[in-house]
């Protein structure tokens, strides 16, 4: 190493130190816990990374290799950080305000429920009645192939397709589909904004279960969600279903009023604390009417939020909900935004979310639901024809009806169609026959 990488080197190391040291200063002392027998010590790491970074200007400086000087150091910023939290997102100034305008401002509604598909097109897996999409003829089964000028590639991140149904600024949005006939036809469809409910649809199944769809939790979301349970209940469902798949928002306050009728008052429902272990809040069930019927929450990889937060207490700990889907996006209310000196913001995990049973989530991993959704499992579509074939003079029973009916309204949907088998399991143990 010659003289210029060895002064570098040492002014690196001291320009850590001295921030390092002027961090603790303007922090109150506190007790650590132990580091890992295998960790680094901090002067260590300081020490490597600026021996890396000498090394590699010096490499450039060999080789004549001239990067952009912004560029440069802010991969080397985000790759730093990535290397800590793999999760971390990182957005600039207008990603940051698109962000919270989406999380805070009512979005436009189309009406579809999407899935993804393995290696395939978004499927629409259902179409809410008296919606935009439902006037404009989409069809559950049908592929998004196009939406407006954008074409939509196989493997398309749901996120993004579900960011172009509600975005923009006209209602009018063109959207080509392919059928299952592998012909592709183009659609109009008038959208409106979606309600303040935080509620988009809310429909009585066949065999007696009852199902819910959250756009997000926002203000009254709990309130909403913990009504339609008590109504269903009331009426004697077998069992409740809980859409948050795509679902984010940011009212963290609604969490209790929906995940205290599954635990006995005054049991911790969850806890927050900051990255250095201390509480920063503790949240307890206050007194609820009991939940008699189960509630199956289904979750897919962008549940993030609030949405998120109250998919990881419900499957944390609480007697009744199951979880059912994809593993979540590793946002449940733990993020904020911190802005770099390359004037780019990461999203960083500054909380750590703990449940009862031990689960904590730090920004690692997202919330792992208690029956997967594989990737085979989305291909599957569930084909029967349009009428049973009857023995000569036998008509169908009701309960027959009722569950062809079922297989109709979760064909397309394989979420839908494992939640549905579970409450019939239930059904069939006997679950709920005393009531």
């Amino acid at each position: 190493m010659d003289r210029t990488m060895k002064m570098g080197t040492a002014l690196c190391a001291v320009g850590m130190g001295l921030a390092i040291q002027a961090m603790a200063q303007t922090e109150p002392a506190r007790a650590e816990p132990a580091a890992p027998a295998a960790a680094a010590a901090p002067a260590d790491i300081e020490r490597d990374l600026c021996a890396a970074v000498a090394e590699g200007a010096q490499l450039l400086r060999d080789n004549r290799l001239n990067p952009d000087g912004a560029a440069a150091k802010e991969a080397l910023l985000e790759a730093l950080i990535r290397v800590s939290e793999p999760t971390a997102a990182f957005l600039s100034e207008a990603e940051l305000a698109a962000r919270s305008e989406r999380l805070s401002e009512r979005e436009w509604d189309v009406g579809l429920t999407l899935t993804s598909v393995a290696d395939g097109l978004p499927k629409v897996a259902a179409v809410r009645a008296e919606s935009p999409a439902a006037a404009a003829g989409i069809l559950p089964g049908e592929m998004i192939e196009k939406v407006a000028d954008r074409e939509i590639l196989t493997g398309a991140n749901l996120k993004m397709v579900r960011g172009l149904l509600a975005g923009g600024e006209a209602a009018a949005l063109e959207i080509v589909v392919r059928g299952e006939d592998a012909q592709s036809r183009t659609v109009a469809v008038e959208r409106v904004r979606r309600a303040d409910a935080s509620l988009t649809d809310v429909e009585e199944l066949p065999a007696g279960m009852g199902y819910m769809r959250a756009a997000g939790i926002f203000v009254g979301a709990g309130g909403e969600i913990a009504a339609t349970l008590e109504k269903w209940q009331a009426a004697g469902k077998l069992g409740a279903i809980l859409d948050l798949r795509g679902a984010d928002g940011t009212a963290e306050g609604e969490i209790p009023a929906v995940a205290a009728r599954f635990a006995p008052f005054g049991e911790t429902l969850y806890a927050m604390d900051d990255r250095q272990g201390r509480e920063i809040a503790a949240v307890k069930a206050g007194p609820a009417p009991e939940a008699s019927l189960p509630l199956m929450v289904l979750v897919d990889e962008e549940t993030s939020g609030a949405a998120e937060l109250l998919a990881a207490v419900l499957g944390g700990g609480v007697k009744g909900a199951m979880l059912i889907g994809r593993e979540t996006a590793g946002d449940p209310m733990i993020r904020e935004p911190k802005k770099l000196s390359t004037g780019r913001y990461a999203l960083l995990a500054t909380r750590q979310l703990k449940l009862p049973d031990g689960a904590v989530y730090a920004g690692a991993a997202g919330v792992q639901p208690d029956v997967v959704i594989t990737d085979s499992a989305l291909d599957e579509t569930v084909y029967e024809p349009d009428a049973p074939v009857l023995r000569k003079g036998k008509t169908m029973t009701d309960e027959e009806k009722d569950d062809k009916a079922l297989r109709d309204r979760t064909r397309n949907d394989t979420y839908l169609r494992r939640a549905t088998d579970v409450l019939l399991g239930l059904k069939a143990l006997g679950y709920g026959a005393q009531r």
